[in-house]
């Protein structure tokens, strides 16, 4: 996908993929911007440094997400486009293992195991989070609610500070209490515990 320069647009996630949704090309373009980097991170990590495979499950990903927001497949009120995105990478993920099921290697038999595990049922982890971030289960207080809704937005620890009015520090510090809360649930659950990283990006 070619990209050309063009002012860094402020709109929130939220409403790029409602923009998006509409058949807006700048706003999918900056959606892409803004989470393209955590995406390839993921793929080059769980590809073994594999450039040219990320790259090409980055493409696979956004053309699956740009499908899905113009059918209306996306429901933002089922999950933040943030982790809409990462989850429709889950999948694409999963199909480039698949792809290459005939001798493969022990590390891509390490990384199927990752991602195929008892989480494979996105639908089934994302209500898991989803009921967390409602108070519904998981044990997490208001704040840390705020804190993983926010941080699956992309904001940053500043944002955070600024929020609960604290030291970006703390706000840091805070944060991963409720991240390490919420895997310790969806382990419980019997999902991977680092499946939050891999759906809800600001986890680091």
């Amino acid at each position: 996908m070619h990209h050309s320069e063009q002012p860094f647009d402020t709109r929130s996630l939220a409403d790029l993929a409602a923009a998006a949704a509409q058949g807006n090309a700048a706003a999918f373009e900056a959606l892409h911007k803004r989470l393209s980097g955590g995406l390839r991170k993921l793929f080059v990590e769980r590809s073994g440094g594999r450039s040219d495979v990320a790259d090409d499950l980055i493409q696979r990903t956004w053309v699956g997400v740009w499908q899905a927001l113009r059918s209306g497949r996306y429901d933002p009120a089922r999950s933040a486009i943030s982790t809409f995105v990462y989850a429709v990478g889950h999948n694409m993920w999963l199909q480039h293992l698949r792809s290459r099921a005939a001798g493969r290697s022990e590390v891509d038999t390490e990384h199927e195991a990752v991602f195929t595990g008892p989480d494979s049922d996105l639908a089934e982890v994302l209500e898991a989070i989803r009921a967390c971030l409602r108070g519904e289960a998981g044990g997490l207080t208001p704040d840390e609610r705020v804190i993983l809704r926010l941080s699956g937005t992309g904001s940053s620890d500043r944002d955070l500070a600024a929020r609960l009015s604290v030291s970006p520090s703390t706000a840091n510090a805070r944060k991963r209490a409720a991240f390490d809360k919420l895997r310790r649930h969806l382990e419980s659950l019997g999902h991977h515990p680092d499946v939050a990283e891999r759906l809800m990006p600001g986890s680091q």
